[in-house]
């Protein structure tokens, strides 16, 4: 790559780093994906990315970036690794990722085997095979009795998902959700799948309706007038326990 302004989209697995982290790491920073923008990149370059490599609209791909740079307090450039850096954009009670240790500055990179598995199994409750907004409200929820968080990190937990599933789930992905197995890559592997390409602009305001779904189930979840369909004991709980026991994170293929 000759500048850092420039992004060339592949599918070649390059290194260790997953940044599955919030709604940008998801959407501009995949390693195997945008290589260049490992070491440093500019506000302009990730607006860029989120345009030309998942085809978000220009008000998302700007108001994402424009918050990252504000959160990160980085108006220059920005690293892959600093999207890990723990409580500015990066939250405890990933979906993918084990919590930071206390006084650690930086969030485990790798997503766990065991969480990532999880999430998976819980998926599929009302479309076989894939995560709804539905199956995502009733995971995070579950997952927030055990690391309860603030206003804004709740949102960009919502937010993240929100983008991950609308934009790889396809036009109607509000409705049908994601292929659970293209989830699963797209974590695990820190790739897109095999000939994937966007087929439709997620919009800002198609984002706002998705992450509004998220919230408004958890809510009514937390509030106690709707029950999770996630019993007790089910897998987010053996998850925990087993990531907290530092079960081996999953390794990124290196194909």
């Amino acid at each position: 790559m000759s500048s850092s302004n420039t992004v060339t989209i592949h599918h070649d697995h390059e290194g260790q780093f997953c940044p599955v982290v919030d709604a940008h790491a998801y959407c501009s920073h995949h390693k195997g994906e945008y290589p260049a923008m490992e070491k440093t990149s500019s506000i302009f370059s990730l607006i860029h990315a989120l345009r030309e490599g998942y085809r978000l609209s220009a008000p998302l791909a700007i108001l994402l970036s424009i918050g990252a740079v504000f959160i990160l307090g980085q108006f220059r450039k920005i690293s892959l690794a600093d999207f890990a850096r723990h409580d500015l954009i990066e939250h405890n009670a990933s979906l993918f990722h084990r919590n930071a240790r206390k006084g650690d500055e930086y969030a485990p990179r790798c997503p766990d085997c065991s969480l990532l598995k999880a999430t998976v199994h819980q998926g599929g409750h009302y479309k076989p095979g894939r995560i709804t907004l539905e199956d995502v409200a009733n995971i995070r929820a579950k997952r927030e009795l055990h690391d309860q968080l603030d206003f804004t990190h709740a949102e960009i937990a919502r937010g993240e998902m929100a983008i991950a599933i609308g934009v790889l789930g396809g036009p109607n992905a509000d409705k049908e959700g994601i292929d659970s197995e293209v989830l699963r890559t797209w974590v695990k592997d820190e790739r897109l799948p095999d000939g994937w390409k966007p087929d439709h602009t997620q919009g800002l305001y198609r984002t706002y309706k998705m992450a509004k779904v998220i919230r408004d189930r958890m809510n009514a979840i937390k509030s106690g007038e709707l029950k999770n369909v996630l019993d007790e004991g089910d897998a987010t709980e053996a998850a925990i326990k087993m990531a907290a026991a530092h079960e081996p994170q999953v390794a990124p293929s290196s194909g």
